[in-house]
């Protein structure tokens, strides 16, 4: 999916890449814009948004990932959510028209200079932070991230653009419905429903691509065959097994396909599948009370995951391990984890976040130099770890 701003209007795109079957959206001149910045207004906030798909509107927009925190109930108790962005922001919209990245609208992606929050040193003293918890029985895994830090004065669709030539997605866009602008060159769907049907695949597992064919291929097979990064699929897979559960009708949660490798331009992700038939009840608000976030973008368990992370992080999330996504009138939807995701804020500043699961047998260096590698995307080469 993607949005941009045009002018003096506010609009947001939905697309799929060019290898993918899913459609190219534009969505503008919204009739309404519906924000929720505190913990208090979510709720009116989600009531507006079935209220506009009961009128016949789309909705598209984003959620921040620290709307997690208000939808729980553990952390009711915590009604200030510092973030740059607001927790909810979607666009109420009359019709969806077809949109299309022309050729004549090619252009190279920049090359963005970024500097990791955190030292390898600092890194490291946070992951070990992150194993004492495993060792200690609070979670088996921790989904640990920070920030990047640039510069970027340019035009955002622009920017997209050139990004999206150097890595395709089919989860991908821009969203510019207030004062930030998000771009997102997500490969990860977080759910997709058609009807009571919803499916979700999860990504944990990654390895760099090979320079030759032959290294490439043995990469990839290292990395199906690799026991660590199965163990964090599985954890996540039965996470959202679990979160799916609470909303299906009873049997009906079944798991595809498991340890699937995903090939893009700079790296190489396992993924699975997972689908169940919701129940008849499930409101728009339910559904993000019982799987937001993602749990793969969190750890398991999930809660205690979500209290550990807001302790050990150096700022909030934001958009990045939140979801972008679309709401037909009819109550389908597509939503993305919002990973390989950029928030563009006031006088040019550029935020760029990046993470890795950690587990009982992770070591810190290589997290962290797993954490810049995913950073290519944007930087077409990878950071120094020093």
């Amino acid at each position: 999916f993607f949005s941009s701003r045009r002018r003096h209007t506010r609009s947001f795109h939905v697309t799929g890449v060019q290898t993918c079957a899913l459609p190219i959206f534009l969505f503008d001149e919204p009739e309404e814009i519906i924000v929720a910045h505190t913990c208090a207004e979510v709720s009116q906030a989600f009531e507006r948004m079935e209220a506009a798909q009961r009128r016949g509107s789309f909705l598209a927009g984003y959620a921040s990932y620290e709307l997690g925190y208000c939808l729980e109930p553990k952390f009711s108790s915590q009604t200030k959510i510092l973030s740059k962005t607001p927790l909810l922001n979607f666009g109420a919209f009359r019709k969806a028209r077809p949109w299309s990245l022309k050729p004549s609208q090619s252009v190279s992606a920049p090359q963005i200079t970024l500097k990791p929050a955190w030292t390898l040193a600092e890194y490291t003293h946070r992951f070990q932070q992150c194993h004492d918890y495993i060792f200690a029985g609070d979670v088996y895994q921790i989904n640990l991230t920070f920030p990047l830090y640039g510069c970027f004065n340019g035009d955002a669709l622009a920017l997209y653009q050139g990004l999206r030539q150097r890595q395709p997605v089919a989860y991908g866009g821009i969203v510019a419905l207030g004062s930030e602008t998000v771009v997102s060159l997500s490969p990860e769907v977080f759910f997709e429903s058609q009807g009571t049907h919803i499916r979700a695949r999860p990504m944990k597992g990654t390895a760099q691509r090979g320079v030759m064919p032959p290294e490439d291929m043995a990469r990839a097979q290292r990395l199906v065959e690799d026991e660590k990064s199965r163990a964090e699929n599985l954890m996540i897979v039965d996470l959202l097994r679990n979160d799916l559960s609470r909303l299906a009708v009873v049997g009906s949660v079944k798991v595809t396909d498991l340890f699937t490798i995903q090939t893009y331009p700079t790296l190489h992700q396992m993924t699975s599948g997972i689908e169940a038939q919701l129940r008849e009840d499930i409101t728009l608000a339910k559904l993000f009370a019982g799987l937001f976030p993602c749990g793969s973008v969190t750890g398991a368990p999930k809660i205690r995951a979500m209290e550990i992370i807001r302790d050990l992080e150096c700022a909030p999330r934001g958009v990045y391990c939140g979801s972008i996504g679309v709401i037909t009138p009819q109550g389908d939807m597509r939503f993305n984890v919002a990973i390989r995701t950029l928030t563009l804020l006031a006088q040019g500043e550029l935020i760029c976040n990046v993470g890795s699961a950690i587990v009982a047998d992770s070591c810190a260096r290589e997290e962290y130099e797993e954490c810049l590698i995913k950073a290519r995307f944007l930087t077409g080469a990878t950071l120094n770890s020093a």
